[in-house]
């Protein structure tokens, strides 16, 4: 089965603040290459 992109936020269903904060940035780190935002991009760009 594929799944597909609605390109919507992802609901994650955990009471534990910690975990979906950890889990939300493990997805967004996995999409890594489509990131866009140049906030996020600095924060990943090796240091000088």
């Amino acid at each position: 089965m594929r799944g597909g992109r609605s390109g919507g936020t992802v609901f994650l269903p955990f009471e534990d603040e910690r975990l979906s904060l950890i889990l939300s940035k493990a997805f967004l780190l996995a999409a890594d290459a489509r990131i866009t935002d140049e906030t996020i991009l600095r924060q990943l760009s090796p240091a000088r």
